[in-house]
């Protein structure tokens, strides 16, 4: 058997919730299993991005300012 998660939510996620239930036909399970797997893979992404350039960092392995604005700067 699975594990079961439980918790308290504010009303209006709640009802925004129920609106996508709806909308999609899909059941408060599938949506917050969706959403709990999808937030746990963004932050082991970020987490795991993070601890790279921490250690790229230690050896001394730094990225110029201008190859960073270049990626992620605004346009």
């Amino acid at each position: 058997m699975n594990p079961v998660v439980s918790f308290r939510t504010d009303r209006k996620l709640f009802e925004r919730l129920d609106l996508l239930v709806e909308a999609t036909h899909r059941d408060r399970p599938y949506h917050l299993r969706q959403a709990l797997a999808n937030y746990i893979e963004q932050q082991i992404w970020q987490i795991g991005s993070i601890q790279e350039g921490l250690d790229a960092a230690k050896v001394g392995n730094f990225i110029e300012l201008t190859d960073i604005e270049s990626k992620w700067g605004p346009e």
